[in-house]
């Protein structure tokens, strides 16, 4: 495991580090807390005992205090109590070496044979020193065990961060192992590798996902252009063969000024058809690019989808069709007018060129785009078929068409949050096409 390079490994020594640094000056704080406490409440008991000495030496002057005095020095108590005389002879009590004018409370460092004291002294009425003091080993052995807790438990700590820290990087690396052999897959060209799941569902099973999900996008968008590449190779090798074979014919041809311009009135046909596949092909990648996404405005679907009506109306009743109108007024989106526009005239042209002899237009809140007819419809099985580009029906061969409309109106839709339907009429028979739209529908 290459453990410098582990991010685990390395937060969690980062994380025992501090733990350790931490805990040592969690030590000398308590130490110094401890300390003072425990010497507080010695002061109080210090002050306490000679309180009651003071008493009775109040009650029974100064002959009682010392019979106190050597009273509580025979019971052994845990103080020592001393009354020094004021030359500092030893009265009564017992007290380790200390100084006879003492006033207050004093510390007295230890020696090879006395112990550190906490000492309490003040002279009495009579020129007496009375002198009350405590062993300072106990406290001091408190407080260094108190200042010594934070540091064994942040070692403890330290240690297991740094353990979980070596699990965690080998469960870390053997993930991310296979995630990179699957990522290396993918680069080499193998466009179906997908990053492994633990099955645990966690974040990093989360964001494996979400990255199987970008991986199947690409390969999805991969294949979709290897298929245009495909297409535009096969669909347009045809009107692009045919305008040869007419320029080369025309220029082996003896010069008619009529037939020459018939030869080129064809050529602009033939060239109009592929520039209008091009054109066709550029405005499906558009929309299929999210770009336009990033032009979307408000517009008033309903006052759009009239505005194509009142123009192909016209146009229907010229080809011996009729065409009604079923639009619910006022409904709104965000969204691309121009692509909307082109999606719908497609399927009108679709349905006029290809329908029987009623189509019939409509737009209702959702918002949803409907053109149904009551013509020979689409077979069920060739309906996903034919939202792909350069694709016909054998009965469309011989109209004209590039077989890229349905492919535009479904990009449309894809590009709106939505989707392109078909279905048979409400009959049973003709063909309904319904344009789902949700981006932004207000």
């Amino acid at each position: 495991m290459r453990g410098r390079s582990s991010f685990a490994l390395r937060a969690a020594t980062a994380s025992a580090v501090v733990m350790l640094v931490l805990s040592l000056l969690g030590s000398g704080w308590g130490w110094l807390r401890a300390e003072a406490a425990l010497r507080q409440q010695l002061d109080l008991a210090l002050a306490a005992e000679a309180e009651g000495f003071l008493r009775e030496y109040e009650d029974f002057g100064l002959r009682g205090l010392a019979g106190a005095v050597e009273a509580y020095s025979r019971r052994r108590g845990p103080l020592f109590v001393a009354l020094l005389a004021p030359d500092g002879r030893t009265i009564a009590g017992r007290m380790p070496a200390a100084p006879p004018a003492l006033r207050g409370f004093a510390n007295l460092p230890g020696t090879g044979e006395r112990p550190s004291l906490r000492v309490l002294g003040g002279t009495l009425a009579s020129g007496a020193t009375l002198l009350v003091a405590a062993d300072l080993t106990p406290v001091d052995r408190a407080a260094s065990a108190l200042a010594w807790t934070p540091p064994i438990a942040g070692g403890a700590a330290a240690l297991l961060a740094l353990l979980l820290g070596f699990i965690a990087a080998a469960r870390m690396e053997g993930r991310l192992a296979g995630a990179t052999s699957a990522a290396l897959g993918v680069m080499e060209g193998d466009l179906t590798r997908r990053l492994p799941l633990s099955g645990r569902g966690d974040e990093f099973d989360r964001l494996t996902a979400t990255f199987n999900t970008l991986l199947g996008r690409i390969e999805a968008l991969m294949v979709a252009q290897r298929q245009v590449t495909d297409d535009i190779a096969h669909d347009l090798r045809s009107p692009l063969s045919r305008l040869r074979q007419l320029l080369e014919g025309g220029l082996a041809a003896a010069r008619d000024p009529a037939r020459d311009a018939d030869v080129m009135a064809r050529a602009l046909e033939e060239l109009d058809s592929v520039l209008a596949s091009f054109a066709s092909l550029l405005r499906i990648a558009r929309a299929e690019s999210g770009v336009l996404r990033q032009g979307f405005a408000p517009l008033d679907l309903s006052a759009l989808i009239t505005d194509c009506a009142e123009i192909f109306t016209p146009v229907a009743e010229e080809g011996g069709r009729v065409m009604t109108c079923d639009i619910t007024p006022g409904v709104t989106l965000e969204g691309d007018a121009a692509l909307l526009r082109q999606a719908v005239v497609n399927l009108i042209e679709n349905a006029l060129v290809h329908g029987g002899t009623h189509v019939v237009l409509r737009v209702k809140p959702g918002p949803v785009i409907e053109v149904e007819d009551d013509g020979p419809g689409i077979p069920e099985s060739e309906r996903e078929a034919v939202t792909r580009r350069f694709h016909r029906l054998d009965r469309s061969r011989s109209t004209p068409g590039t077989g890229l409309g349905l492919a535009l109106v479904a990009a449309a839709a894809r590009a709106h949050g939505g989707a392109l339907i078909l279905e048979s009429g409400a009959s049973g028979h003709g063909l309904r096409a319904r344009l789902e739209l949700h981006t932004a529908a207000r």
